[in-house]
């Protein structure tokens, strides 16, 4: 159990991590118009960076948004008695996690299952590898023992002429 001490502490530290992320979210730029009235003569490649900065700062935005969330919940908790209590097994949350993550209102063993359950395990495989047979992918090399992907694919067709065959010679002629 914490002490009334600790407690403040982290308070303290909560209201700190809050003011700074509302800072963050404020003073965030939101204007990326380049001040131009058209951009009929710009390369498609700055658009492209327009777009990129517009959504990294979404995602991070996103990010803080998320950060409040959890650090006002924590505040919640410490106004209700229920700060360094694990919310599901209700056991005493490590002082060493909370002074890595105040926010925190889960146990190590409790946060490692719920990041399972949502499929954040950065050690999973995508589900795809699951149905996919490694002898069909188009690797280049044997498929049926005998031939490859490219020689089976160019049964179909190819942008071949005449000349680049070895001896220059149409076979459909």
């Amino acid at each position: 159990m914490l002490s009334a001490k600790q407690i403040e502490t982290f308070k303290t530290r909560l209201l700190k991590e809050k003011e700074k992320t509302e800072t963050n979210i404020e003073n965030r730029e939101v204007d990326y118009d380049a001040g131009e009235l058209s951009s009929y003569d710009n390369h498609p490649g700055d658009s492209g960076d327009e777009l990129f900065l517009r959504e990294r700062d979404q995602a991070m935005t996103d990010m803080q948004e998320e950060m409040l969330s959890d650090v006002d919940v924590a505040l919640k908790a410490i106004e209700d008695g229920t700060y360094g209590v694990c919310k599901v097994c209700g056991k005493d949350i490590e002082i060493e996690r909370l002074d890595i993550i105040p926010e925190t209102l889960l146990c190590i063993q409790d946060a490692k299952e719920e990041e399972e359950r949502e499929g954040n395990d950065p050690m999973s495989r995508p589900s795809e590898e699951a149905v996919l047979d490694p002898s069909v992918t188009a690797t280049g090399k044997d498929i049926d023992g005998a031939t490859d992907g490219f020689s089976k694919v160019g049964e179909f067709g190819n942008s071949d002429t005449p000349s680049d065959k070895e001896d220059g010679i149409d076979p459909t002629r």
